[in-house]
């Protein structure tokens, strides 16, 4: 079993696939006319394709998801880490 991250929109991303995992500035929302910058935690796979494993508007809520999953990389061998939903922001 390899480990895996759960998106908050119910996304299920293999980290066995990815090779880059960075915290950038972009445009999230339904369309062009609701959206709005916010940060997020992009995973890219080895296709080039870019997974959006979480948003928010709180730069500090992003760290420390960003801090949670580094942890979990490093001590857990094989499970699924649960992105937090909007409410959530990750232990502070």
């Amino acid at each position: 079993m390899a480990k895996s991250i759960l998106t908050p929109e119910g996304d299920l991303v293999n980290y066995d696939n990815l090779i880059a995992v960075s915290v950038e500035v972009r445009s999230v929302g339904v369309d062009e006319e609701h959206s709005e910058d916010e940060y997020c935690i992009i995973g890219t796979d080895v296709t080039n394709k870019e997974n959006l494993l979480y948003h928010s508007t709180d730069h500090d809520k992003v760290m420390n998801v960003q801090r949670d999953i580094t942890r979990w990389l490093q001590s857990e061998a094989f499970s699924t880490f649960e992105m937090p939903t909007a409410n959530e922001g990750g232990d502070a």
